[in-house]
């Protein structure tokens, strides 16, 4: 695979969507492969998209935020809130570290 990226890398596009898909791909390439050799990590962001889901859910329902600070607070929420689940961590023992600014603790 890193062989046929070299080569396919090689290509000098002629337009500028191109030439800013190479440079992205140039700058991520070290992540771009990471599944094939660590199992943990999944070759889709179909978890990340379940996590949205129910921030879009909300923001139809409720027609969308009245302020800025509303959205920007609600989507911190929601931020520690899946990451506690992800860890395997408690709602309140999430938020307590948060609001003492203290990391979250990694799986086991």
């Amino acid at each position: 695979l890193q062989r046929a990226l070299d080569e396919l890398l090689k290509i000098v596009p002629d337009n500028k969507p191109g030439l800013k898909l190479q440079r992205i791909i140039k700058r991520f390439r070290q992540n771009l492969f990471v599944f094939l050799t660590d199992r943990a990590v999944s070759p889709t962001n179909n978890g990340s998209e379940q996590a949205l889901r129910p921030c879009v859910i909300f923001r139809k329902v409720t027609n969308g935020f009245r302020s800025v600070w509303g959205a920007d607070l609600y989507a911190d929420v929601r931020s520690v809130l899946e990451t506690a689940r992800r860890r395997g961590l408690g709602i309140l023992q999430a938020l307590r570290l948060t609001l003492r600014g203290e990391p979250l603790p990694t799986a086991a």
